[in-house]
């Protein structure tokens, strides 16, 4: 989501939301939220701790239980239920 930085894994992203040059009217309303703001604020002082952030989410993601076989499906358009 970041054009100027596509090919790297880095802060770019929220570089370009503080600048107010994001993509999406998503990454616009994360600065309307004083939350939010400081959460961004948070991730573009520390590189090492947005990091280590990352790192704790994929690990809570990688604790999410997959549904197998008939229990879940994938999508063909993500906001419809397969027919």
């Amino acid at each position: 989501m970041d054009p100027g930085s596509r090919d790297t894994f880095d802060l770019g992203y929220y570089k370009q939301v503080v600048k107010r040059r994001g993509l999406f009217e998503s990454d616009a309303a994360l600065l309307t939220s004083s939350t939010t703001r400081s959460i961004i604020t948070k991730q573009l002082q520390s590189k090492e701790g947005f990091f280590a952030e990352f790192a704790k989410s994929m690990e809570k993601m990688g604790r999410i239980n997959l549904k197998l076989g008939t229990e879940g499906e994938i999508r063909k358009h993500c906001a419809r239920v397969n027919n």
